[in-house]
């Protein structure tokens, strides 16, 4: 099961690499932020001012991912080849967690990438506001994935998965905002977050790892 599960997430990350339309928009946010504070806020050296820009950084690309989990199963199904893999002589189970694995890997590596870019291009340096802003954005990206997902085996396209998942944005950025001191000035609250989403991610991939059992 295990080797088979493995299969599949390097099959599935092969195809979404040969995709290039799908890593895209991992590129914009960070850009679209660099580029915007580096004019409008020319000489800024408030240390809150990079704090915010980091995290909201951090919050725009997790969503990213959500359409590359959309497409791991509506998007099967619009292709007519959803079928195809439930004949597979694997179990469902390890279709399931093969295609969930292959979504990991990218929102964590761009995450890095997304934020060292803003270390350099600023110039602003702040060890633990650098790691709290990429662990936030790979705990996001999780959630992101998990309500993707979710939603990818309840829904007949990969247009609606993505549209139904990203109304999400909007709370996230509210909630991100609201709490970012908090979450920046105390140390256990990254933790408690940690243990939260984690435990989430893996009810919710448990759930739809069922439901995609029973289709």
């Amino acid at each position: 099961m295990k080797n088979a599960t493995w299969k599949i997430a390097r099959h599935e990350l092969g195809m979404i690499l040969r995709e290039p339309k799908f890593l895209i928009p991992f590129f914009i946010p960070p850009i679209l932020l660099i580029v915007s504070q580096l004019v409008l806020l020319p000489g800024e050296d408030d240390p809150w001012v990079f704090t915010r820009m980091m995290l909201n950084c951090a919050l725009l690309i997790a969503p990213m991912v959500a359409p590359l989990a959309a497409d791991s199963f509506a998007g099967e199904r619009e292709r007519g080849s959803l079928e195809l893999l439930m004949l597979l002589p694997v179990k469902p189970s390890s279709i399931f967690y093969g295609k969930l694995l292959a979504l990991i890997p990218l929102p964590i590596v761009f995450m890095f990438v997304a934020e060292s870019s803003y270390v350099v291009a600023t110039g602003f340096w702040d060890f633990a506001v650098y790691a709290k802003s990429v662990l936030l954005g790979i705990l996001m990206s999780f959630v992101f994935t998990g309500i993707a997902l979710f939603i990818s085996l309840r829904v007949k396209t990969a247009r609606a998965t993505n549209q139904i998942a990203h109304l999400f944005i909007f709370l996230l950025l509210i909630l991100g905002n609201v709490f970012a001191r908090a979450y920046y000035s105390y140390a256990l609250v990254p933790l408690f977050l940690t243990v939260a989403v984690v435990c989430a991610f893996a009810a919710v991939s448990a759930m739809s790892s069922k439901t995609f059992r029973l289709k």
